[in-house]
């Protein structure tokens, strides 16, 4: 029987997540409750974890966008941008932020290097400390894998905080919940 790698798996998680600076991730929570609307991108599986959030955002009943759907509204000056990047380098997210920039809407990275093109122009940062596709040290798991699993329980345990400070319900985000599927 192969061997299961789960526990190194967790193991690599928990490290990684025990890492980020709290200011930081309170700043970004706050952020998001002050938030007009929150536009959210990514590309390849970081893209699922943004719309993941993306869509516990809206059944929090907070106003939320994935960028490049038909439907998506132009950002406006109030609104939040948050990008999911582990390079922070991508080249067609860092024009999504410059864009985002000019109209004076805030930007927020979650990204492995507060360093990168991305990371320079956002407002807001939280480092992952991660291994990304580019970079093989990090984890022993195959490219950016701990990024995206580590971006996916931050963004999840951030839903748990909002739930509570919004006061909404699990009844309500039921009800909240897409019924054309």
């Amino acid at each position: 029987m192969a061997a299961l790698n789960y526990q190194l798996i967790l193991k690599e998680i928990e490290q990684t997540l025990r890492s980020i600076h709290e200011e930081h991730a309170c700043h970004f929570e706050q952020k998001i409750l002050d938030a007009n609307r929150v536009f959210v991108a990514a590309k390849g599986r970081s893209g699922f974890v943004a719309n993941s959030f993306a869509m516990r955002l809206n059944q929090l009943g907070k106003q939320t966008h994935v960028v490049g759907e038909a439907t998506t509204p132009s950002i406006q000056k109030g609104d939040m941008f948050i990008v999911i990047s582990g390079s922070g380098t991508t080249a067609h997210l860092k024009l999504l932020a410059e864009k985002a920039k000019d109209v004076e809407a805030e930007v927020f990275l979650i990204m492995t290097n507060s360093a990168s093109t991305i990371g320079k122009l956002a407002d807001g940062v939280i480092e992952l400390p991660a291994g990304t596709k580019y970079d093989a040290e990090g984890s022993k798991q195959p490219l950016g894998s701990l990024f995206e699993q580590s971006a996916q329980i931050l963004l999840d345990s951030f839903v748990l905080n909002l739930q509570q400070r919004l006061n909404v319900s699990e009844e309500t985000m039921q009800h909240n919940h897409a019924n054309l599927e």
